[in-house]
């Protein structure tokens, strides 16, 4: 049908091809080739072959020239690839760039655009206008996680993972788990294991795909185990009260940052009463208001506050 290029390879990039074209008014041939992975000869030579075959597609040459398909022409077809499929299933730009799959995700509701056409482009375009998720918590960006796509990967092959991990006290220990699924939760992407426990990608300073398979439990439910993952993180015992005294500035500020931990607190006053599970509970969560609060007790929360803020000027010494 396309001109003797019978391939699987080739037809599924002649119907990307169209897609592409569907989704977009015209296209420069350089972005096609760049956006198909082949060479610019490569894609006007598909050019000539899908006309070849029927399908009302030309160039245009000049300055504001470029590869167009006729605005009737719809093939019906998304033609997702795997990991489209998955950019999709993530749905929200950051968190698919995260695992690697922000191309595959733009590529993806390009497709769907196409086999839509001009009402569906429409619909998006008014969408993105007016509505933004931002998955970022207040006060902090999203952290680093580069080592979430390869965590990915073992998690899609069903491989077990070994892991270099910083837990949560700065204690470095190697693990080996089963993966059975990723959560982001307010910026913060989670390992959900088949055990199930609940590992911070971003505290993984190396993982390595194992070739052992790591089965599910039958009937393991990633949503059921995370709610029950996440019950446990929320409603942990906070018996250790903090007493910080709040800048003028920023009472309110603080109050509305810090509100989980707020114990018989009136509302008004610059001392504000705390509760946090731990010291290094409660250092994580003030360290980042720098000076807008002091910790006035207990004397075990200041010395730990010190310390920390001591490392982070050390870190920072001229020269």
């Amino acid at each position: 049908m396309f001109d003797g290029y019978a391939s699987t390879v080739r037809a599924d990039r002649l119907l990307s091809l169209v897609l592409l074209l569907q989704a977009r008014p015209d296209v420069a041939a350089p972005e096609l080739a760049d956006r198909l992975g082949v060479s610019v000869r490569t894609v006007l030579r598909d050019v000539d072959a899908l006309s070849a075959a029927g399908i009302p597609v030309y160039t245009e040459r000049g300055r504001f020239g470029g590869i167009r398909l006729l605005d009737t022409y719809r093939s019906g077809l998304a033609n997702l690839s795997r990991a489209e499929g998955a950019g999709l299933a993530v749905g929200q730009s950051r968190l698919a760039g995260d695992l690697g799959l922000g191309d595959a995700l733009d590529s993806a509701i390009e497709k769907i655009i196409g086999a839509g056409g001009q009402a569906l482009r429409g619909g998006l375009t008014q969408g993105r206008r007016h509505v933004l998720v931002d998955v970022d918590p207040w006060m902090r960006a999203g952290e680093a996680v580069p080592l979430l796509p390869l965590i990915h990967d073992g998690l899609l092959r069903g491989r077990r993972l070994s892991l270099d991990y910083r837990d949560s006290a700065g204690d470095r220990q190697l693990r080996t788990v089963a993966p059975a699924g990723l959560v982001a939760k307010a910026g913060t992407w989670y390992l959900v294991t088949a055990e199930p426990a609940l590992v911070r990608v971003s505290r993984v300073l190396a993982c390595t795909v194992l070739p052992q398979p790591a089965p599910l439990p039958p009937g393991f439910d990633l949503d059921a185990a995370w709610s029950r993952l996440r019950d446990r993180v929320e409603v942990r015992p906070r018996d250790l009260p903090v007493v910080v005294t709040a800048a003028p500035d920023a009472v309110a500020m603080v109050r509305r940052v810090l509100a989980r931990h707020l114990r018989d607190d009136d509302g008004s006053s610059p001392t504000v009463r705390l509760a946090f599970a731990a010291v290094q509970h409660a250092v994580g969560s003030l360290l980042g208001l720098g000076t807008r609060v002091e910790v006035v007790s207990p004397p075990s929360v200041r010395t730990a506050m010190r310390t920390a803020a001591l490392a982070v000027a050390d870190l920072y010494r001229p020269g």
